[in-house]
């Protein structure tokens, strides 16, 4: 399983590596925060866990792969929603549809719920939701048409 996430730039990232420790003993050396160009550079073990900059509202792109798996057992959706609940941020990762533009959001509180990603943004940048979502009170819902509903 890999893990590719979009967490809200409005938390530093590194609330987010502080989150893995707190809820899934991930050392904090094991977490690389940084830009992709620095990462040769370095210092300590290979980090399971890069959290880079990635633009946009959210621009703490999140990626990692088995071995964090191994480590926490956690689905994508069952991390995001114990980091949000942690750092106090929100997330965006791939809902799993064939939807391109569907994406889970995950609030602060770990509540989540489908919305619309905006498909002419260079970043990920939610347009709408699909559905209610208790965290996101404030946040326009337009249900798909029947046929886009693949839940």
């Amino acid at each position: 399983m890999t893990y590719g996430i979009y967490f809200d730039s409005g938390q530093p990232a590194e609330a987010l590596r502080d989150a893995l420790h707190t809820v899934y003993n991930i050392a904090p050396e094991l977490v690389y925060v940084g830009p992709y160009e620095q990462l040769k550079s370095h210092a300590g073990p290979d980090p399971i866990v890069l959290i880079t900059p990635a633009g946009g509202p959210f621009g703490h792109e999140f990626e990692a792969g088995d071995e964090l798996t191994k480590r926490t057992r956690a689905t994508p959706l069952e991390l995001a929603q114990a980091v949000c609940r942690i750092a106090r941020t929100r997330a965006l990762l791939d809902e799993g549809s064939l939807a391109p533009d569907y994406w889970f959001l995950v609030t602060a509180d770990g509540s989540f719920g489908r919305v619309m990603t905006d498909p002419d943004s260079d970043y990920p940048t939610i347009l709408h939701a699909l559905e209610p979502i208790p965290g996101e009170p404030g946040l326009k819902v337009v249900p798909p048409p029947d046929w886009a509903r693949t839940w």
